[in-house]
């Protein structure tokens, strides 16, 4: 017998049933036409009792996603899905809406929408990559004609892309792409990004600098920047530099020895770099006389700090406008295709700026 699904009490046991259920068929354990497992059989395998899977199964059955054949079991729908029957309405799917980067973002959605015959759906992940997964599936569930979706940090974030692509729905990401997956995206040019503030640390003379970023975050905007950084000090015959992890529950003792080694840094964002801003505070180091600043992201907060911090600014409201207009092409586009017509993927790379403030000295 497989490895038992661990339930939490945190909602029904039925409606975590039917969850799980709901996720096998979305990942083609269950496929459609095929016969699921008995009652007894799915209710030794979660830990549930017969009745619990009885109950989660009814209503998939009610929902028209299952099907029963007296004598011969329960039956996964065939779920047709065609352009024609789709609503007018995109399902856009962010990490958070209350961070002033998807607010950018969101502000050029709305723009590029004026005008359509499209509304929008948003819905929000927390950064939790289950939950990014369950909210697509419920935007497909309500007919949205496509969906622009922003994947959370974690290292499972985006994976929804394989299952959308493979199904030839219509989907653009933004900021982030997902390894592996070529597909529509729109993002700003990170690693040009990444080099540029690396490159006007390296010309204020320091040598020593290291690239911040949280743990949690596992994103390919991250990993670009990262590659910037490094192409930039190799140039210039400094070595692959250091990629510095802040922790969840770290303070400022663990970020302590890297600014006795080093006199910049290169933040990852806006957030992190505001993190460190307060650790120099409480270690008494001053900024820019003992430690030099980039951050990526011109963010409200960067710019409002004792010391405005000197930033990669992205065009995040363009970026929000081209994935909607990108969005809305391919949705044109895909209702002509012809079965068997090669599909071809648009990518977009916005270039940054560096906006000069006084978080930064020159070392010569």
């Amino acid at each position: 017998m497989g490895k038992r699904v661990d339930f939490t009490n945190r909602r029904m046991l039925y409606r975590q049933v039917k969850d799980f259920l709901l996720g096998q068929i979305q990942k083609g354990v269950y496929a459609p036409g095929e016969v699921i497992p008995a009652e007894r059989e799915l209710a030794d395998k979660l830990g549930v009792s017969r009745y619990t899977v009885r109950r989660a199964i009814q209503e998939l059955v009610d929902e028209g996603i299952l099907y029963r054949v007296q004598g011969n079991g329960t039956f996964v729908h065939e779920r047709k899905r065609s352009a024609h029957s789709r609503s007018n309405s995109i399902g856009i799917v962010l990490p958070l809406c209350d961070a002033e980067m998807e607010m950018l973002l969101l502000n050029g959605m709305q723009r590029a929408l004026r005008e359509t015959k499209y509304s929008m759906t948003l819905l929000v992940s927390n950064n939790d990559s289950e939950k990014e997964l369950e909210e697509i599936r419920h935007l497909r569930d309500e007919q949205v004609s496509g969906l622009v979706i922003m994947p959370s940090q974690e290292p499972r974030g985006g994976l929804a892309a394989y299952e959308l692509k493979k199904d030839g729905f219509p989907f653009v990401l933004v900021d982030r792409r997902v390894p592996g997956c070529e597909t529509d995206c729109v993002m700003s040019d990170n690693i040009q990004g990444g080099s540029l503030a690396t490159e006007y640390l390296l010309d204020l003379g320091h040598e020593r600098i290291a690239f911040v970023k949280h743990e949690s975050d596992q994103t390919s905007s991250m990993k670009d920047r990262f590659v910037g950084y490094q192409q930039a000090l190799c140039k210039r015959g400094l070595g692959d530099g250091l990629m510095f992890s802040l922790t969840r529950d770290g303070g400022p003792s663990e970020l302590k020895a890297l600014l006795d080694e080093y006199t910049a840094i290169v933040a990852v964002n806006g957030y992190v770099a505001v993190d460190v801003v307060k650790m120099c505070r409480e270690l008494g180091v001053v900024i820019p006389d003992d430690l030099s600043i980039v951050s990526f992201d011109d963010l409200s907060i960067t710019r409002l700090l004792d010391v405005p911090l000197t930033a990669v600014a992205q065009y995040s409201e363009m970026i929000g406008y081209r994935a909607v207009k990108l969005l809305l092409e391919k949705i044109e586009i895909q209702q002509r295709l012809e079965p068997g017509e090669p599909v071809y993927f648009t990518q977009y790379y916005y270039p940054t700026k560096l906006v000069e403030r006084q978080s930064c000295r020159a070392l010569r």
